[in-house]
């Protein structure tokens, strides 16, 4: 099996994974490469199986137009120990030409247009299109297209949570490269497959998410990738989200079998056990523990997610 980053080979499965969120059907092999250390899923579905895959099995469809709202940073110490920095919104300045490829509820671009951005908005989930006509965003639903865009459009792209999806990273990136303006930026964030939490919790970590999660990137990984597509990788930090780990302890431990959704993360009626382990483990977070250990493993750069700039370069 040859990695999709570097062409090195596949050094063996790791895992067998299913989807124990949404209850998609089937068992998916998780390889990781011998050279950079780069993994992804050995599975290769097509546009259409996206689209039914994000709009079918996702939650999104069970949200009313009206959740649509900007996202708020706050104040800069709450907002430290939340981690809420992991989010790429947070990255963008105000006033430029942005666009968020994978942009969710759209809750991204209220954030921008607020701040006086002009923005656009890609995603893959049907569900989005409803948002997007009672907000009057500009989205193109489907999957990225970079010949939608005139060339070097942009001054920055956005791509939060979104590029473990995608099929061909590095032909994404050349995309993303052709519509940045000279000087433009790629933010992106993305799990750290080489966290902590993934060498602890193994299969059961949240973050597999299989199999809407196909690459997962390590340093050297991503700095190949961007390589390749013309991209300098200009910076690279673990910057974690404090609600990762508590979701991540409630998942562990009311992971469902393959082929049923899963009590934590949709809404399936929960069982008197499920209920209460959700209580116990949220209270711990509201108590501050989660906040800390969080923000350790983040100063060590074993937190489970990594925030990118990527600047655009000659080629």
């Amino acid at each position: 099996m040859e990695c999709p980053i570097c062409g090195g080979s596949s050094r063996g499965t790791e895992h067998s994974l299913y989807d124990d969120r949404y209850g998609y059907a089937g068992c998916f092999d998780l390889c990781a490469c011998a050279v950079c250390d780069h993994r992804w899923l050995d599975w290769h579905p097509d546009a259409a199986t996206i689209a039914t895959l994000y709009s079918d099995y996702y939650p999104r469809s069970e949200r009313e137009v009206e959740d649509c709202k900007a996202p708020v940073l706050g104040n800069r110490v709450r907002a430290w120990c939340a981690g809420r920095r992991s989010s790429t919104v947070f990255w963008v300045p105000r006033g430029v030409h942005v666009l968020d490829i994978g942009c969710g509820f759209g809750e991204s671009l209220a954030y921008h247009r607020e701040r006086g951005c002009e923005v656009w908005g890609v995603e893959a989930d049907r569900n989005l299109a409803r948002v997007a006509e009672r907000f009057g965003f500009d989205v193109h639903i489907g999957l990225f297209d970079p010949s939608a865009y005139a060339p070097a459009s942009f001054d920055v792209v956005t791509m939060n949570q979104v590029i473990e999806h995608v099929i061909d990273p590095i032909e994404t990136l050349r995309g993303v490269h052709g519509i940045l303006r000279p000087g433009g930026k790629l933010v992106i964030s993305t799990p750290n497959a080489s966290s902590v939490a993934s060498r602890l919790f193994g299969r059961r970590w949240i973050n597999w998410h299989a199999p809407y999660h196909l690459q997962f990137f390590s340093r050297e990984s991503l700095r190949r990738a961007a390589g390749s597509a013309g991209l300098e990788l200009v910076s690279l930090e673990t910057v974690t989200s404090s609600e990762w780990i508590s979701y991540q302890w409630i998942h562990a431990l009311v992971r469902p079998p393959e082929g049923r959704r899963s009590a934590f993360w949709s809404s399936t009626p929960r069982s008197a056990v499920e209920q209460a382990v959700i209580l116990s483990l949220r209270l711990g977070h509201r108590l501050g523990f989660d906040h800390v250990l969080t923000r350790l493993c983040d100063a060590l750069q074993v937190g489970d997610n990594f925030v990118g700039v990527l600047a655009r370069t000659a080629i």
